[in-house]
């Protein structure tokens, strides 16, 4: 049983200071017994922590014995509190510093003495600690700030190579099903740079939008909507400037879908995969020239010849 240390400061009139003085100055009327155990030694802000010890004799009714502890710091709102020993002498106290305690070492002071010496109301009695313990000691450590928990932004559904890392094809399997189509209209594996290029691509989810990027140096070439069949038909110009050789296009979905297919570039082969469609936009159509070419041909050929019919027909 203990009595918590308002009660005991009013009644006994103690501060912490006095009160440790009193047990320290007081004789000890056996032989010191082992200090103390306070568990744990070190706590933070108001964690508790327990002082216990043994070998103080239960003693009899009506002044049984009882133990005093004080922490003190130097002050008067140190720590005071009493409990009454078990039977066989052992006993305990769960204590606590007070929220504004400063951090620092304390010592632990604690005797067993008679009830009635403790609790007297004379100013003058000074109670005779049967057990006088040696000091232990408890620390109190200033409270550590606790980390903040990182907010974690999730993947944006646009694909992206982190710096420093290279884009590798394959690293990420195709989707099954995803396959790339040879519709009307679709321009091959081979294109120029600077030309169009439409690639029409069959088992995305349906109405999936999806984002197309050129690599190994990512660039981002448009985000397009497959329709409800889940079929994807893609158009682009090709960048000016892309580097002839094999390149790779990666399709992403919102949806999870992945795909990616090799690309070759080529200025002198690209007419042989590709349609007109894919040919470089330059504000005219070679075919309206060539037309005109062969008919001013025919048409002066035409002419030749009705000249050459006059000069040889005969006179009349």
């Amino acid at each position: 049983m203990s009595r918590t240390t308002t009660r005991i400061a009013t009644l006994t009139g103690f501060t912490a200071t006095t009160a440790a003085a009193g047990l320290l100055l007081a004789p000890a009327a056996l032989a010191s017994p082992a200090a103390p155990t306070v568990a744990p030694s070190t706590v933070t802000g108001e964690q508790t922590f327990t002082v216990s010890g043994t070998d103080c004799p239960a003693g009899e009714e009506p002044n049984p014995n009882l133990v005093a502890v004080v922490v003190e710091n130097g002050g008067d709102d140190g720590i005071i509190d009493v409990t009454y020993p078990e039977d066989d002498g052992t006993w305990s106290l769960e204590l606590a510093f007070a929220p504004d305690a400063a951090p620092g070492t304390y010592a632990v002071h604690s005797a067993c003495m008679d009830y009635l010496g403790f609790y007297s109301t004379d100013p003058n009695a000074t109670p005779t600690p049967s057990v006088e313990y040696p000091d232990a000691h408890v620390t109190l450590a200033a409270a550590t700030a606790t980390p903040s928990t990182p907010t974690t932004t999730p993947p944006a559904s646009t694909p992206s190579t982190p710096a420093g890392t290279e884009w590798k094809p394959g690293a990420t399997p195709n989707t099954p099903g995803i396959a790339s189509t040879n519709a009307s209209g679709t321009t091959g594996s081979t294109a120029a740079p600077g030309t169009k290029v439409v690639k029409v691509l069959k088992g995305f989810k349906p109405h999936e939008v999806v984002t197309v990027v050129l690599h190994s140096t990512p660039v981002v070439l448009g985000t397009f909507t497959a329709d409800a069949q889940g079929v994807l038909t893609v158009e682009f110009t090709l960048p000016a400037g892309t580097p002839e050789g094999t390149h790779h296009i990666a399709y992403d979905g919102t949806m999870g879908s992945h795909f990616e297919e090799a690309i070759t570039v080529s200025v002198a082969g690209a007419g042989l995969e590709t349609t007109s469609s894919s040919l470089a936009y330059t504000g005219a159509d070679i075919a309206v020239p060539l037309a005109g070419g062969v008919g001013l041909v025919l048409l002066g050929g035409a002419t030749v010849f009705a000249a050459r019919r006059r000069k040889e027909a005969p006179q009349v």
